[in-house]
């Protein structure tokens, strides 16, 4: 019994060791959109992304404000250098309020937030997947209403 005990724990280790690596690749954070308040449509700049194959997103939204203010937030990616710009569709993605309550219909393939008229953004935060971009990827959003102002961060990680 001890010679299988033996054998087994090389052989673990080894397995450890060659998926570290695949654990550990991930790029340092990186900021698509520092927290500011937007009162227009506008996007971040654009952010290269060469060699990650997967990336988080994440909104944290801390003020709004106006008379039927919606505010629509996607990821962008060109493989062009930046002269056409694509929307992208998310492979996962939630929204929660304040609380932590999912929020209902703020996510669908394309936009990971969507705040119909007169929510209060205060507390949204939303994480999303892409496995699916070029070599660069921007944050896009649509706000609308009348003086509108939300302020939010958009900022993301990378895994290799």
């Amino acid at each position: 019994m001890t010679l299988k005990r033996s054998r087994v724990l090389p052989v673990l280790a080894l397995l450890l060791l060659a998926l570290a690596p695949a654990w550990a690749a991930t790029s340092p954070p990186f900021e698509l959109q520092a927290s500011s308040a937007q009162t227009a449509t506008g996007n971040g700049g654009g952010i290269a992304v060469a060699g990650v194959n997967e990336i988080l997103v994440f909104f944290d939204c801390t003020a709004s404000s106006g008379t039927g203010e919606t505010l629509d937030v996607l990821l962008q990616s060109s493989s062009d250098g930046g002269t056409s710009w694509f929307d992208l569709a998310s492979d996962q993605a939630i929204a929660t309020d304040g609380d932590g309550t999912e929020t209902a219909a703020t996510t669908n393939d394309r936009d990971f937030i969507d705040l119909a008229a007169d929510v209060a953004c205060s507390g949204v935060r939303a994480v999303a997947r892409y496995r699916n971009f070029g070599s660069l990827v921007r944050v896009r959003w649509f706000i609308a209403g009348t003086t509108p102002s939300y302020t939010f961060s958009v900022k993301a990680i990378g895994k290799n």
